[in-house]
């Protein structure tokens, strides 16, 4: 028997974040931010950039053959969005130990664009049953 796919994240879903895989540990999650994202600055709240970023560590950690289960999200932030622009968070497994792997990313305005946020994570790798 194979290994079982994961299961669609609902939440991310929820809130309008798009997941995709491009690989193995490889994984982008994206929001297009409006005015219900923003904190009484102004600015989309940090808890959005969280959100797109856990969504995409989420994805990163959890493939056909393993269940990732997240015991830490480290976000840096380090300049503001805007309401109306795109949060694009791109994550990849840097390290791995037998049972945990280490995550690396970016949030960014849009793909390729500006540096908005760091990420780091941390999760327990479990072999998916079959």
């Amino acid at each position: 028997m194979s290994a079982r796919a994961p299961r669609p994240d609902a939440f991310a879903a929820h809130l309008g974040i798009e997941v995709r895989r491009q690989e193995a540990g490889h994984t982008t999650a994206t929001l297009k931010t409006g005015e219900n994202h923003a904190n009484p600055h102004g600015t989309v709240h940090g808890a959005v950039f969280y959100a797109v970023a856990g969504a995409a560590v989420a994805a990163a950690a959890n493939d056909a053959e393993h269940s990732g289960i997240i015991s830490s999200v480290l976000v840096e932030y380090l300049s503001p969005a805007q309401p109306g622009d795109e949060l694009h968070a791109e994550v990849v497994r840097q390290a791995s130990t037998q049972r945990e792997d280490i995550f690396t990313g970016t949030v960014r305005r849009g793909q390729g664009g500006d540096l908005l946020a760091w990420v780091r994570a941390r999760g327990t790798r479990r072999t998916r049953p079959s």
